[in-house]
């Protein structure tokens, strides 16, 4: 009798972990599907469905999108990427994933066959993205830049403007509302990105303490370090260990700044929000830009340093590492700037 309860038991207790665990799922294999970005097939994806939703591999996506910067922690099974612009982070079960410097509402992602599985919809909130299933052809589709947010649970119209850069207001009209009442699944428009624009963020205003005593050519050593990496290539999300080869903007700021012993975060988001803002340049500050090709929430998306002359030396997905004459009256640069920040004393 003792021995058949504490099978019960055993069996009661597993069974109730196992619904409970933020990384079990009972899930139905799907055939492989390919995946295309603004209409072009760039690979195949294996996605599963859970609960009747498709769900795609966290890493494989992430690369696709280009956040080749991948770090997991094992413990608390969270990953954190990053396309050398924002920095998403999530763990498996959570409903709230941090980008960049902001908390968005997702589907739990989930723990399966040691792969981590996001939803669509939470695939589209954590990269900016609009993904969907296309039965015609049994394809994943991502717009990116998205035009188009799927309201997750627990979102208001506020966290959407916020996450998007916009106003309530702005999201109101895009989308005709006469009222703030949303609802799970509802598919909003985002605002044009002439109504969607990062401001400089100021939560941190500390400048980089370097004094000109100590070394007087700061300004000059730094561009002159800059110049060593000029015809490198660039690379979405880079390591640190791809370079000098490989860049992306913000790990090439990152190691030009390193080699003058002066340490700066590592995305183009994180490096705005230290320093302090300047309207009058000097050789040295940070320029940062929106791009409208990849973001569409006017997000930052670039970042770089700034020349005598008016000109920016940086790491463009087009031309790797050059420089950029008379650049704020440059047509697509000038365009897109946001501000500078100056990060040495």
């Amino acid at each position: 009798m003792r021995k058949n309860y504490f099978r019960l038991l055993v069996l009661t207790v597993s069974f109730i972990t196992l619904l409970s665990s933020p990384v079990a799922a009972f899930y139905e294999d799907v055939p492989e599907a390919g995946i295309a970005i603004n209409g072009t097939m760039v690979d195949g994806i294996k996605p599963i469905k859970i609960d009747g939703d498709y769900y795609i591999p966290f890493t494989h996506l992430s690369k696709l999108l280009g956040y080749n910067d991948i770090r997991f922690e094992s413990g608390t099974k969270t990953y954190q990427v990053t396309d050398g612009s924002t920095i998403v982070r999530l763990t498996m079960g959570g409903y709230k994933a941090r980008r960049g410097d902001e908390y968005i509402n997702i589907d739990p992602p989930r723990w399966i066959n040691e792969t981590a599985f996001v939803s669509l919809d939470a695939g589209s909130a954590l990269f900016n993205s609009f993904i969907y299933f296309k039965p015609e052809n049994g394809s994943i589709q991502v717009e990116k830049p998205a035009s188009k947010y799927r309201v997750q649970k627990g979102d208001t119209l506020w966290l959407i403007a916020e996450a998007h850069h916009t106003t309530v207001a702005q999201l109101k009209a895009a989308n005709d509302l006469t009222s703030n009442i949303i609802y799970p699944e509802q598919l909003l428009k985002i605002p044009p990105r002439e109504q969607t624009k990062e401001v400089e963020p100021i939560k941190e205003r500390k400048p980089l303490v370097k004094k000109p005593v100590e070394d007087p050519q700061i300004y000059t050593g730094l561009i002159e370090v800059a110049k060593r990496f000029i015809g490198a290539g660039y690379k979405f999300g880079a390591t640190l260990d791809e370079a000098p080869n490989l860049f992306d903007c913000s790990s090439y700021t990152q190691y030009v700044f390193q080699h003058k012993d002066i340490s700066i975060p590592r995305t183009s988001r994180e490096q705005a929000g230290i320093g302090v803002p300047v309207t009058s340049l000097k050789q040295g500050d940070l320029l940062f830009f929106t791009s409208p090709t990849l973001y569409s929430d006017g997000r930052i998306g670039h970042v770089g340093i700034y020349m005598d002359g008016g000109h920016m030396i940086h790491a463009s997905s087009s031309r790797g590492v050059h420089i950029t004459e008379d650049v704020l009256n440059n047509p697509y640069w000038g365009q897109n700037y946001l501000f500078a920040k100056r990060v040495i004393e």
